[in-house]
């Protein structure tokens, strides 16, 4: 399987275009990877079904297909969501003195970016690389709450609610609740869900595509959310958020549809 993989990407490779869109038979593709013609055929068939190449129906050649342009796209997003995303960090850190995450979803699980630690001695330090479903956490459960309905209503219909890694006992019901007042409010808490004795708030980012590509976070022990200290950490968040958001390109059209 390792050889296959391999082969399909030299393919991919050959196809990249330099300068101007790149087209190739499956004569041409054998020939310049030194690769049988029923191998490359093949492994185009395979590729193509799942739209990484394209066949032009004309000459029959072969060039890259949308899906490498989604995960590029992706991949891009990704990286401008933290570098655009640092300095607003920085300010929310500031503002709040508690520790600020960056998240991102990754199918049906959020993933910590990026982190700056608060400056005071207790304070909550999650690594960088830390996975939770989309369900636990207010990072995650707000990125939960700004997509589709159809995409939400799929990821927690496969959900064994008896064995999440949750430290509080959660349901559907519970979730679907929380998802309503989550939009309604524009940010998401959460106290010892994933951590005990602390709370999180989240806020939603969004790309220029007017989808939610991650969030902002501020978390710290639970001890120090007064309610006077939530109100204004929620501001904070949603602030920068926002920020964010525009630098990325949204222009504010999502949260007026109700879907």
């Amino acid at each position: 399987m390792s050889g296959v993989i391999s082969k399909a990407i030299c393919i991919l490779d050959i196809l990249v275009p330099q300068g101007s869109e790149k087209e190739m038979s499956v004569t041409e593709i054998s020939r310049e990877l030194d690769m049988p013609v029923q191998s490359v055929h093949r492994i185009l068939v395979s590729l193509s079904r799942h739209g990484f190449v394209a066949q032009n129906n004309k000459n029959k050649k072969y060039k890259l297909g949308l899906s490498v342009m989604k995960y590029g796209f992706l991949m891009w997003d990704s990286l401008m969501l933290r570098s655009v995303s640092r300095p607003f960090m920085e300010e929310l850190c500031q503002k709040t003195n508690e520790t600020v995450y960056l998240a991102t979803r990754e199918n049906e699980e959020g993933v910590y970016i990026d982190s700056i630690d608060s400056p005071q001695i207790l304070k909550i330090s999650e690594p960088i690389g830390l996975r939770l479903p989309l369900f636990i956490g207010a990072s995650n459960r707000v990125i939960l709450a700004y997509l589709p309905q159809k995409t939400r209503d799929k990821i927690l219909s496969n959900v064994d609610w008896s064995s999440i890694p949750s430290l509080k006992p959660l349901s559907r019901e519970y979730i679907e609740a929380e998802i309503v007042t989550i939009r309604e409010q524009g940010y998401a808490m959460t106290t010892g869900e994933a951590t005990a004795g602390t709370t999180g708030i989240g806020a939603p980012i969004f790309s220029y595509e007017n989808t939610v590509i991650g969030s902002l976070n501020c978390a710290g022990p639970t001890l120090r959310f007064t309610p006077q200290n939530v109100e204004r950490y929620s501001y904070y968040v949603k602030k920068y958020a926002d920020l964010i958001s525009k630098e990325l390109g949204y222009r504010n059209r999502y949260r007026v549809k109700n879907g």
